[in-house]
Formats: structure tokens, sequence, C-alpha cells
């Protein structure tokens, strides 16, 4: 049985939570196109509301970014060359190649680029960025490389090494304080042999394999990291429809106490409310309970309804001592309160967040009573 195969069935067996930090290479962004936001290193956004950790040391963080500036530069040198050839072959007018060329190539800082996507990235995975100058010492540096132990090979340019050895033993002295296990993943055999007699880190190649061994643990919080990115692309429509709907059947014809002021002696006849609109105070939905395919997540929404009154008035005749009757009257009213809501999802919890099943929505709060406000009698056109 391959190793990686055998600790991933490990995993498994222990409900997939041996490990408290993820630790991904270089070689690993390099493999995936350095696409930081999109396929399989996207999905590292799962962690930035999970209780694992994703480590991104200081060394990998300037690797990934030097090697995005070359890949940025190389992107630009190919549209360049294209926007060019377009000037050639294809009806474009020299403006409008100009203005594409400015957009596109020149307007665009390389550096700048590379760093604002590196800072999204960290902001987006919650990545724990490790000074690895705090956790190694020159010492166990030197020791490593000329006694040739892992990461360093007995062959070979040793130089090129030092930022994995850097990485390995900051990473591994950072465990040790900390008390936590980390899943490395690298496409690096160096990083197998030193994980091999490491106490600390364990190694894997695979990065699907990798991700598959958190993802039952870290589905609830991979939600958690989707939903804020649809709520932030403007792209829950069909979840806030779901919401919507089930908020619709929770006040249809609820019944709130009546309350009024008026000159008149009043009586409630009768209340009814309906829902009219919701919104969410903010992205920040917790995590209530949780099962393999369902969860329970709470919000904070402000609700809109309407609710209608009737209402008996009476004035009170002193003489005859008996309240005199002065009809009725309907009051509608608009009305807002807030309120925490919990909803139940089911569904692929990894998966696209408009495609989940709102199967219940709970309003903690409902509101109990509605002031309809000054009410008197209505004479129509009599005065």
């Amino acid at each position: 049985m391959a190793p990686f195969t055998s600790v991933i069935l490990a995993l498994f067996k222990t409900g997939g939570y041996n490990y408290d930090a993820i630790l991904i290479d270089t070689s690993i962004f390099d493999a995936n196109g350095l696409r930081l936001d999109k396929g399989i290193l996207g999905k590292l956004t799962q962690f930035s509301k999970s209780p694992i950790t994703y480590l991104f040391p200081d060394v990998i963080k300037y690797e990934v970014q030097s090697h995005l500036e070359k890949k940025i530069k190389d992107v630009k040198t190919s549209l360049n060359k294209a926007l060019n050839n377009a000037n050639d072959y294809l009806t474009f007018g020299g403006l409008a190649l100009n203005d594409a060329k400015q957009q596109l190539v020149e307007n665009n800082d390389t550096k700048e680029l590379a760093k604002s996507k590196i800072d999204k990235f960290i902001a987006d995975t919650g990545a724990l960025v490790i000074n690895c100058g705090e956790f190694v010492s020159v010492e166990p540096l030197l020791q490593h490389y000329f006694s040739n132990q892992p990461p360093f090979a007995e062959t070979g340019k040793k130089k090129n090494e030092f930022p994995d050895a850097i990485v390995l033993l900051a990473v591994e002295a950072w465990a040790e304080k900390e008390g936590k296990k980390v899943l490395s993943i690298a496409a690096d055999k160096d990083w197998k042999e030193y994980c091999d007699k490491s106490k600390n880190i364990d190694y894997l190649k695979d990065f699907s394999s990798g991700l598959m061994a958190f993802n039952r643990t870290n589905a609830p919080y991979a939600l958690l990291a989707n939903l804020d990115i649809a709520f932030n692309n403007n792209t829950a429509i069909s979840f806030l429809t779901e919401i919507e709907s089930h908020l619709t059947a929770t006040l249809e014809d609820f019944t709130p106490d009546q309350d009024a002021e008026s000159s008149f002696y009043w009586e409630p006849e009768g209340c009814r409310g309906w829902f009219r609109e919701f919104s969410l105070f903010d992205n920040e939905f917790r995590i209530i309970d949780t099962d393999e395919d369902w969860i329970v997540l709470a919000v904070y929404a402000d609700i809109k309804v309407e609710v209608e009154g009737e209402f008996s008035l009476s004035v009170y005749d002193s003489i005859d001592r008996d309240q005199v009757p002065m009809g009725s009257i309907t009051v509608t009213r608009e009305e807002d309160f807030d309120s925490e809501i919990l909803i139940t999802i089911s569904g692929d919890l990894n998966g696209d967040v408009n495609e989940l099943s709102v199967d219940e929505v709970e309003i903690l709060n409902i509101i109990s009573t509605v002031n309809f406000g000054n009410i008197e009698p209505d004479f129509g056109d009599e005065y």
C-alpha cells in the first residue's frame, strides 16, 4: 500500500482530525499554476474559519510571490505579443490597440499585482504567516547542512534546499511550541525524508488527498468560507430566496398583540401579519449544530412585516354611564424587528451555496406586540 494511502485511511478511521495544521510547499503552488483563487488552491479558503490552521511560512510566501511575479511577466509578454499580432492580422484600430495595451499590459505594476494577490490569498485563507527567523537559528540549520540530514540531500546543489530546511525546521519548532500536529504536502522527496523522522510533521505528496483528509472536519467551515465569498460577490441569490420562502411560511398570518393610542376607548378585535422582506446584518454565520450532511447556522436578520389590526372604538357616556360604540376601524402598519434566525441546511457543504437545501428557518424572537399608533373612528367625508 502506498504510504500516503495508509495515512489517509488512518485519518478516516479517526474521523479526519489527527492534524491541527496543514502546510503546503511551493512545489504544490507551482504544480497548480499559481492560480491562488481557482481550482484546488482556491479550496484552501476552507481553512479561513476552520479550527485547523493553514500555515504559510514567510519563506514560502516570498517564493510563491517571486514565482507569481515571473508568471505575470510571462503572461504580459505573451499578451503584448498577441496584441501586436492583432494589429497586423485583425481589423483592430490603432487607438483601441493602444488602449488595450495600456489597460492590460502597461498599467499594472508586476510586483504590486503579485503582492496584492498574495495579500488577498492570505486574507481569504486565514493563513498564519510564520516568521521563520523567530523559530530557526543558524546552528541547527548548519548541522543539517554539513551532516547531510534531510531536507539536505547528500548529492546535488544543497544550497537550493536551504529554503526547505528553514521552513521545515521553523514549522517543527512552531509545532513543538504549540503542541500541534502538522500535515505537510509537497512534491519533494527531501521533504518526505525529513518528515519520516519528524515528531510533529507528516508528509503527503498528493494535494487533493491531503485536502480530502480534512474535508469531513472542515465541511462546516468550508461552508462558512463559501458563504462569505458568495455574499461578497452578490451570488448567494438562490440561498437567500430559499430563506425568504421559509420566512414567508413562518410569518403567514402570525398574530401579535395589538397596542395603540387614542382619545377613544378601544378594544382589539383581531390582528394578523405577514412577511414582507428581510436583510442580514452581516455575513457572520455561526455554527450551532452539525452532522455529516447537515448544519444549523445562526445569523442576525432585520425582518420587515406588514400587520393588519382591527379595533372597536367607543366613548364613555357620563350620563348613561356606559360605553357608546363609535364603530370599528382596520389599520395596516409596516414594522421592522431584529432577530437571530437559525437556518438548517443540508446537501454538499463543500459545494455551491446555491445548490444547498434550506430545510428550516426558525425565528428566535418574533415580534410580539405591534403599536398601531394613534387611532380614531373613520368618519369618512362626514367632516
